[in-house]
């Protein structure tokens, strides 16, 4: 992800004292995301022939005790045979520690790749759609939990701010979308609930030829409705070059996800709405980002950051579109 906390070798070497994985051998700072700073890291323990791979990844806003939820859920879905990058523990068998003042993990790198989105194809897509329903399946008998905190309430709040900036045909189109949405959601009282990814775009799944070998950044996921989780990949894995959903790779993704949990009556009706609530939520963050980008990352001013801000008009174009549906 994004680099806003600039390490040094030493910083790197004195962390990895408190661990039985070996000596640095070297590291590298991942340029991609937005929110968190990523590291790769590879190690090696004297009398071994293979490298270890990790992934430190320092938390730049989310609050340290929201943290201990993402290390359970990981840690779950892995237990459970998921390939999911459970947490690395330390010789105290901590997970969660600090560096450079920043509540921070390490991880396995999960082997694979990521995929060109030319790659993406439907067989691919069912094959996600399966996982997730998976992770649906794991998360909804789990006796962990932690609000959206980029849901409902949050969505309202960022309109009512983002509302007075924006010019007066996207104020109007904000405004009418949300108040649009906010109507329908309530005709949907009984949508089933569970702990789900929340950001499963196709840059957070590896492959390994043609298996799925890592899901990885679980952090933003949360409890909130498994149909709405659905909709965010869907929105993603699915897309077209012109912001339309491809019918083959959609149809391939739902049946994926029902060979696995079957959706309800009440959420296949709420399908429309949800497509664009989806919209709506990215659109809004990726406003944010933009508007008040200081608001996420107290190193917003450090020159050695590098930084990724992602363009909102994709999500705004694809809501507009969404209407039509």
């Amino acid at each position: 992800m994004s680099v806003y906390t600039h390490l040094e070798q030493q910083d790197i070497e004195a962390f990895l004292t408190g661990y039985d994985q070996g000596e640095l051998v070297d590291f590298r700072g991942i340029e991609a995301g937005v929110e968190n700073s990523n590291y790769f890291v590879n190690t090696q323990v004297a009398g071994e022939p293979d490298v270890r791979r990790f992934v430190l990844t320092l938390f730049e806003y989310q609050p340290r005790e929201q943290l201990p939820f993402f290390i359970d859920f990981m840690t779950l879905l892995a237990d459970n045979g998921l390939p999911v990058p459970a947490p690395v523990r330390n010789r105290q068998g901590e997970a969660l520690l600090t560096l450079k003042g920043k509540p921070c993990l390490l991880q396995p790198r999960m082997p694979g790749e990521h995929l060109e989105k030319r790659e993406i194809t439907a067989p691919k897509c069912f094959t996600i759609g399966r996982y997730l329903a998976s992770i649906h399946r794991i998360g909804q008998s789990a006796s962990i939990s932690q609000e959206n905190l980029r849901g409902i309430p949050w969505i309202q709040a960022q309109v009512d701010r983002l509302t007075p900036l924006l010019s007066e045909a996207e104020r109007e189109f904000l405004t009418e979308q949300w108040q649009a949405i906010s109507k329908e959601l309530k005709h949907f009282s009984n949508l089933p609930e569970g702990l789900i990814h929340a950001d499963l775009f196709f840059d957070n799944v590896l492959f390994d030829n043609s298996e799925v070998s890592g899901i990885i950044d679980f952090f933003q996921s949360c409890h909130d409705w498994l149909i709405y989780d659905v909709s965010v990949a869907v929105n993603d894995w699915c897309l077209n070059d012109d912001l339309t959903l491809d019918a083959e790779k959609t149809e391939a993704f739902l049946n994926g996800y029902q060979s696995v949990r079957l959706f309800t009556p009440e959420e296949k009706q709420a399908w429309p709405v949800i497509q664009r609530l989806s919209c709506l939520r990215f659109w809004l963050s990726r406003l944010v980002t933009f508007v008040h980008p200081e608001d996420h990352h107290d190193s917003y001013q450090n020159d050695e950051a590098v930084r990724t801000f992602l363009d909102p008009e994709k999500f705004r174009a694809m809501l507009a579109l969404r209407c039509s549906m």
